[in-house]
C-alpha cells in the first residue's frame, strides 16, 4: 500500500453559491475562485459526549452528541501578484463555499470534495522573521452542516 502526501493534492476553491452542498456542480466551482499560495492550514474538527449514566450505575457511559468543523484557517504567502487577488477575494464577513479537493483538481464532475459553508473572519498578518516570506491568516467560520463526502455533479 502506498501512503498518500497532501504535497500538490490539495486544492481551495472560494464559491459564491453552490446547487447543492452535497454536489456542487462543475459550472459552481468554475465560478468560484481556486484560493493560491497556500502555506498551511487547519481543519480542526471535534465531537461533544453526552454522558447518559445513570445515579445508580457504576460505570460511566456515553454517546455521540454534536459535532463541530472550524474554524477553519489558511495561511498565504504574501508576493506581488496573488495577494491582491487573495485579498480582494477574502472579505471580513462574507459569506459563501469553501471547497477543499485532495485530488489536485475540484472542477472535475464525480470528483470527490468536501464543502463548508462559511463567513470569512479578519485578515491576519503573520509575524516576521529573517529569510522567511511575508504571510497571511484567514479564518473561516462553518455556519451550517458541512458535507465532507460530496461528489462534483455534472
Amino acid at each position: 500500500m502506498t501512503a498518500l502526501a497532501h504535497d500538490g493534492q490539495v486544492v481551495w476553491y472560494f464559491l459564491p453559491t453552490v446547487a447543492s452542498v452535497a454536489a456542487p456542480t462543475v459550472a459552481n466551482i468554475n465560478a468560484g475562485t481556486r484560493i493560491t499560495n497556500i502555506t498551511n492550514y487547519t481543519l480542526p474538527s471535534s465531537e461533544a459526549e453526552v454522558d447518559v449514566s445513570g445515579i445508580d450505575d457504576i460505570y460511566d457511559t456515553s454517546v455521540v452528541g454534536t459535532s463541530k468543523v472550524g474554524p477553519i484557517e489558511l495561511t498565504m504567502k504574501r508576493d506581488d501578484t496573488s495577494e491582491t487577488a487573495n485579498f480582494d477575494l477574502l472579505v471580513f464577513r462574507t459569506n459563501g463555499f469553501l471547497v477543499r479537493s485532495k485530488s489536485g483538481v475540484a472542477n472535475v464532475a464525480a470528483k470527490k470534495v468536501e464543502v463548508y459553508p462559511v463567513q470569512i473572519g479578519q485578515r491576519r498578518l503573520e509575524g516576521y522573521g529573517k529569510n522567511a516570506t511575508q504571510k497571511f491568516m484567514v479564518s473561516f467560520y462553518v455556519t451550517s452542516q458541512p458535507n465532507i463526502t460530496a461528489v462534483v455533479a455534472a
